[in-house]
């Protein structure tokens, strides 16, 4: 048994759970040190390409490191930039290169082309065993979730179990020594999360909804017949989890955030949940759920464990829409009743909606404007714009409806560009190309300007509903409005753009914020971190060189 490295690479998303847990997993095996490199941050709306420094940045760390496997998580809009970094590493090792994650899980066809090996569905049990075999030196052609791809002779092994048991998995990896994250021409050793307030933690797995645009829908014909689809941590587990976090030494961890689609709502967890988490542990929580899950004794539950925040999606103002074409259950009357339930707590909500959907009218979208209204405010929103992925139920109603064709879905730069530069809702004073009028294309700035509280439930009114001229100069100035702002302040803007690119800015907007909030001894622990820390690492590093 020869010692090996093994590579693990998120692309685009550094507080990627998947990949997080992929690296302990490796680094627990005889003989295997993991290395994980974060190729590139995403942020909503803002999108790059890799630089010619940032790939070099990624091969020499990959050149150094020498690794026998190099594993790439990725998402369906990244397969171009995956195949590029799969060439580079195939050029200067001799490393086995598997992809997993949606991309290869959801069109395993069209990926395994271009790699050697692809993991379809979860990957913990298939990747430990794939380590195993490079490091023994045996065949790897036959474990189960994988293909492989021989010269071109493909392997088409079936799909394991589900994993049932998730405490048996190891906690995400933050802050290791042998993570690196490259972004802005810059390799740094630093992990960017642990300067972050939010921890997100993962505690199930598996929706029990099937929404035509979500991926879920596909992993329910997927995983047919491998097991219990819905899976849940215990309440031991999170829980260690989390007070692992607050025990690191410069813990900045002041809340946890479940990404779970829809976290715990069995009687028999919730229950034990609600009163350990506030006990052994004290941080507030934000929860995702889906309204239909939601009741009134799970939500006492929640807030008494410390819940600030439930997320849910509405994703559209018409029942008829939710239910028929987004194979969603629930109507506006039911989100309404729960949203007054909601509010007798403490809790805020944040709802999701999708805009930029050609299957909504004139009379759906003002549907939505109505049960908008009928909110309690001031309202949060998630604001997105209808995105479609090759073979979702969603695209395929689409196609039938003439709203995309087959050759858009099968474009990779375009399909790229459009679900990162279009992944919020984006205001647009000339309506986009798919969009089928201009007024249309109004009714979805102005309800873009009532999720984010730019306009007064009575201006939206008198716009919306009134008629006569003097109404339809205030729609048109709400229009533009919507554009003016999201061109300042949108996601995607002039200031969101600024503070990625430009740190100083995002560090001196941060300054004001808490000197206004007076929080000085956060402040003082921020300057600290991001300024007399790297000036120490710096001087250092000059001094060790002369």
């Amino acid at each position: 048994m020869k010692d090996i490295n093994v590579v693990i690479v998120g692309l685009y998303t550094y507080f990627n759970v998947p990949v997080r847990i992929l690296h302990p997993l490796a680094d627990r095996l005889d003989g295997v040190r993991a290395h994980t490199i974060f190729y590139k941050n995403y942020d909503s709306n803002l999108f790059s390409l890799p630089t010619e420094k940032e790939e070099k940045l990624f091969l020499d760390n990959i050149i150094k490191i020498n690794p026998k496997i190099v594993a790439i998580s990725l998402l369906s809009p990244y397969v171009l930039i995956a195949k590029r970094i799969t060439e580079l590493v195939k050029k200067h090792t001799d490393a086995v290169v598997v992809w997993g994650g949606v991309g290869p899980t959801i069109t395993p066809d069209e990926h395994i082309k271009m790699t050697d090996v692809i993991c379809i569905g979860e990957g913990e049990r298939a990747f430990e065993e794939l380590i195993v075999a490079v490091r023994d030196g045996k065949d790897y052609s036959n474990i189960k979730n994988l293909w492989v791809n021989e010269s071109g002779k493909i392997t088409k092994n079936p799909q394991g179990p589900l994993i049932q048991e998730l405490d048996t998995l190891p906690f995400a990896e933050y802050g290791h020594e042998n993570m690196y994250f490259i972004e802005q021409n810059k390799c740094s050793r630093e992990d960017p999360e642990l300067d972050h307030n939010i921890l997100y933690l993962q505690s199930t797995r598996g929706c029990p909804y099937s929404c035509s645009f979500c991926v879920e829908t596909m992993y329910h014909d997927i995983y047919k017949g491998l097991g219990k689809f819905v899976r849940r941590r215990s309440v031991d587990s999170i829980v260690e989890e989390v007070n692992l976090h607050l025990n690191r030494p410069g813990n900045k961890k002041k809340r946890v955030y479940f990404i779970d689609e829809v976290f715990g709502s069995a009687p028999g967890f919730i229950e034990e949940y609600s009163e350990r988490f506030p006990k052994e542990v004290g941080l507030p929580f934000d929860v995702l759920y889906h309204p239909k899950s939601l009741k009134v004794k799970t939500i006492e539950r929640l807030a008494h464990a410390g819940c600030k925040e439930i997320n849910f999606g509405i994703q559209t103002g018409s029942d008829k829409i939710r239910n028929e074409v987004f194979t969603r259950p629930g109507t506006n009357q039911e989100i309404i009743e729960l949203t007054n339930e909601i509010s007798k707590f403490d809790i805020a909500i944040r709802y999701d909606l999708i805009l930029d959907n050609d299957f909504e009218t004139k009379e759906t979208l003002i549907e939505c404007i109505d049960l908008i209204l009928q909110l309690p405010k001031p309202v949060i929103f998630n604001t997105f714009s209808l995105q479609h992925f090759p073979d979702y139920p969603m695209t395929k109603l689409a196609i039938d409806a003439g709203h995309i064709t087959e050759e858009e879905l099968d474009d990779w730069p375009t399909m790229m560009r459009r679900t990162t530069e279009n992944w919020k809702f984006i205001p647009r004073w000339k309506k986009r190309e798919k969009t089928r009028t201009n007024q249309l294309q109004r009714l979805n700035n102005i309800i873009w300007m009532m999720c984010w509280n730019h306009a007064s439930d009575k201006i939206v009114k008198f716009a919306v509903f009134r008629k006569g001229p003097l109404s339809r100069i205030v729609f048109h100035y709400l229009n533009l409005k919507s554009v003016l702002l999201w061109s300042i302040w949108g996601e995607g803007g002039l200031l969101h753009k600024a503070s990625f690119r430009f740190r100083p800015l995002t560090y001196s907007i941060a300054a004001i914020k808490l000197i206004l909030k007076g929080d000085f001894h956060q402040l003082a622990d921020k300057i600290r971190n991001k300024a007399i820390k790297p000036f120490k690492r710096y001087a250092n590093s000059r001094n060790l060189g002369s």
